[in-house]
């Protein structure tokens, strides 16, 4: 008995099982108190301080004249909700902007599932030179 597109089922069985195995499992586990009770301020506060200590942003504030102990002072006196409008804008910054990596896989992505429908359909596609 055979199986129509038995063959191509199988690769597509084959390459989503490899898929769905790629990617990780969760795990729950028990959350220290103290991490519970660390206010936002204090999360925002974190998040700038890295963002500013990037070698990137410290040489852009140098150039442009700010010191270090200035930039501190200036984060202390912003209020809990400026703070945190900051750390967001902070968020959708890219120091070193897009390398265009996840465009590229995107792209082959596509590509290899245009590919593998085509073959599964059956469809060819033959390029003529006029």
């Amino acid at each position: 008995m055979r199986i129509p597109f038995f063959k191509q089922i199988a690769c597509y069985l084959v390459f989503t099982m490899a898929f769905i195995s790629a990617v990780s499992g969760l795990d729950a586990s028990m959350v220290d108190s103290e991490l519970i009770n660390i206010s936002q301020r204090q999360v925002d506060m974190q998040k700038l301080q890295r963002f500013l200590e990037s070698e990137v942003v410290t040489g852009r504030l140098k150039a442009l004249g700010y010191q270090p102990e200035e930039i501190k002072q200036r984060l202390n006196s912003l209020s809990d909700e400026e703070l945190h409008q900051f750390a967001m804008s902070v968020d959708q910054v890219r120091v070193a902007g897009d390398s265009g990596l996840g465009v590229i896989v995107t792209l082959l992505v596509i590509a290899i599932l245009v590919v593998l429908l085509l073959q599964l359909t059956g469809h060819r596609i033959i390029v003529v030179d006029q």
